[in-house]
């Protein structure tokens, strides 16, 4: 194994123990010690990588922020109508949500970051998410989305999911394929100037 990918893979183990001590403790409920433990490094190979506890959380949120953009875009074709575009990635963000449980559940430890670094982060975010960025902008022009800002779009549509995929994981609610498909459309309705209408591809990527 070359040095190369043994620190890459000392880092990924150190990030997904820390994610599983997150979403099971919350920020201050382990020790560096028990992360150690749990991602089967010594306690001073973690100061190697992150210069503190800060900084390990704050480069964690930004590896999860650039998972979510690639999983939210995959197989994105901006050349489909609006809908079928906004419907790939609610689909893509429900999976993601779902196979990644740990990112899930720790989704609100994040939220009480300084708001200097959500800023910075949300700022990363965006940077990321372009052809989200694209698609509220040929709505707006297109009199198919409301004129609101990209910030209160993605807080009315996307963000919900976030919450709702957390309450399907802990049994408080059930989503099924077609609770799903409703969901999209409610969510797509939140920020469309007319409601869905309902359309041949409904549910089609809820089965993928």
């Amino acid at each position: 194994m070359s040095p190369a990918k043994s620190t890459a893979d000392k880092r990924e183990a150190i990030f997904c123990a820390t994610l599983k001590l997150l979403s099971n403790y919350g920020f201050h409920g382990f020790s560096i010690k028990q992360l150690a433990e749990e991602a089967g490094v010594a306690t001073g190979t973690i100061y190697l990588y992150f210069k503190d506890r800060d900084e390990l959380i704050r480069e964690l949120n930004t590896h999860i922020i650039d998972d979510f953009i690639k999983a939210t875009l995959e197989g994105h074709d901006q050349q489909q109508p609006l809908k079928q575009q906004y419907r790939r990635m609610c689909c893509n963000l429900w999976r993601f949500c779902i196979e990644n449980p740990c990112i899930t559940h720790s989704k609100a430890q994040f939220d009480h970051l300084p708001p200097d670094i959500l800023r910075s982060q949300r700022s990363h975010a965006w940077d990321g998410l372009q052809p989200l960025k694209d698609l509220f902008e040929k709505g707006r022009a297109t009199q198919q989305i409301k004129n609101l800002s990209d910030d209160i779009l993605i807080s009315l549509s996307f963000e919900p999911y976030l919450f709702l995929a957390r309450q399907h994981l802990i049994d408080v609610i059930k989503v099924d394929n077609d609770a799903l498909t409703n969901i999209i459309d409610a969510s797509w309705d939140a920020i469309a100037c007319s409601p869905s209408q309902n359309d041949d591809t409904d549910g089609q990527d809820n089965q993928e």
